[in-house]
């Protein structure tokens, strides 16, 4: 009897720590990190120039779908902002990059869209930057700006791509409406989804409010609704389009007519007025000193460091959840449950 009396103490003990554990880890994820751990996440690394000289020329990097923030903390901490950029924490980067007080900021951006709302904060969050600090901004892509990441930076001053990098796709994507025509029956298997038609499954909704089962697979869209998405995805791309014109000075018709959403590389992406030159980063950097007229100069790079329990707190999440998994949710959610600016790889919409 005490021989299983000590037993079960120390199993309950063990269960005990391991429930502590994770209320630990729960209790560092639901929390900001502490006021050194965001001093830590606020430094600067000094990349090139004389390191005593005052004109600050500021590098930051942003690299994948343009989102507003994470939808929680769990892609947060797996999708980190080397695989997404949100919008709500650049805007905290843009506060912190104001106090160096620099001369100029070099955005080093690779994004093939994202959402519409997201692509015009980023818009509109750099150019009131550039106005209310005076600081020129200077944008380079080494491999792909487009659609909402093209939108997203239009404001600034000078837009500069590597040879070989992709550009444009100036277009609107809307949600698709999938319609089953009569089904009888759906069936899930290890080839996925089948759905066989011709009259059977009734399907009743409790809804109130006309078109307020929008989007259902199971009736197709009304001419009113159809004639209603068209314009909103119509309007999105006008505005669009006139952001490009007035920005890049090029004529609507032109946009319109001659480049549509096509996408170009950088040496045409240049006949187009879509950039202003060809150039690799370093390259740019000289550039921008030329331009801001600098006798001497510092190019500093704001840098994201991980504390020590955001690292453990990822390492443990990355071995319980599929990495991968929700990032393929996060484009499918973007591609079929909004109205888009965005370009994606048609294999991973297939894929949704």
């Amino acid at each position: 009897m005490r021989v299983f009396f000590n037993s079960f103490i120390k199993i309950i003990a063990f269960l005990s720590a391991i429930t502590l554990f994770f209320l630990v880890l729960g209790f560092l994820i639901a929390f900001p990190l502490s006021d050194a751990e965001k001093a830590n996440s606020k430094k600067f690394v000094f990349i090139e120039g004389d390191n005593k000289s005052h004109n600050k020329i500021v590098l930051i990097e942003l690299r994948g779908l343009i989102l507003n923030e994470p939808s929680d903390l769990l892609e947060f901490h797996l999708i980190d902002s080397t695989e997404a950029i949100y919008i709500s924490e650049f805007i905290n980067s843009l506060e912190e990059i104001k106090l160096e007080n620099p001369k100029g900021l070099v955005i080093s951006i690779n994004s093939p869209g994202g959402s519409v709302s997201a692509s015009y904060r980023l818009f509109d969050a750099l150019k009131k930057f550039k106005n209310n600090n005076q600081i020129k901004i200077f944008i380079h892509t080494n491999e792909l700006l487009a659609s909402g990441g093209y939108w997203g930076i239009l404001s600034s001053d000078k837009i500069y791509a590597s040879y070989g990098a992709m550009i444009g796709s100036i277009g609107v994507r809307g949600p698709d409406w999938l319609y089953y025509d009569n089904p009888i029956s759906i069936s899930t298997g290890i080839l996925g989804q089948t759905v066989k038609t011709k009259g059977g499954i009734k399907k009743y909704n409790t809804i109130a409010g006309r078109s307020k089962d929008l989007f259902d697979s199971f009736r197709m869209p009304t001419n009113e609704e159809e004639q209603s998405l068209q314009a909103m995805v119509n309007g999105i791309y006008i505005d669009f389009v006139n952001t490009v014109a007035k920005n890049r000075s090029i004529e609507n018709d032109f946009i319109v007519n001659n480049l549509g959403a096509l996408i170009f590389h950088a040496t045409k992406a240049k006949e187009h007025y879509l950039i202003d030159d060809v150039m690799n980063l370093q390259e740019v950097f000289h550039q921008v000193v030329n331009e801001l007229d600098l006798k001497d100069f510092k190019i500093i790079k704001k840098e994201r460091r991980k504390s020590f329990f955001k690292e453990l707190i990822q390492t443990s999440l990355i071995m319980r959840y599929d990495v991968d998994t929700i990032k393929k949710n996060k484009i499918c959610s973007l591609t079929n449950g909004y109205i888009n600016v965005i370009l994606l790889d048609n294999k991973l919409i297939r894929n949704c």
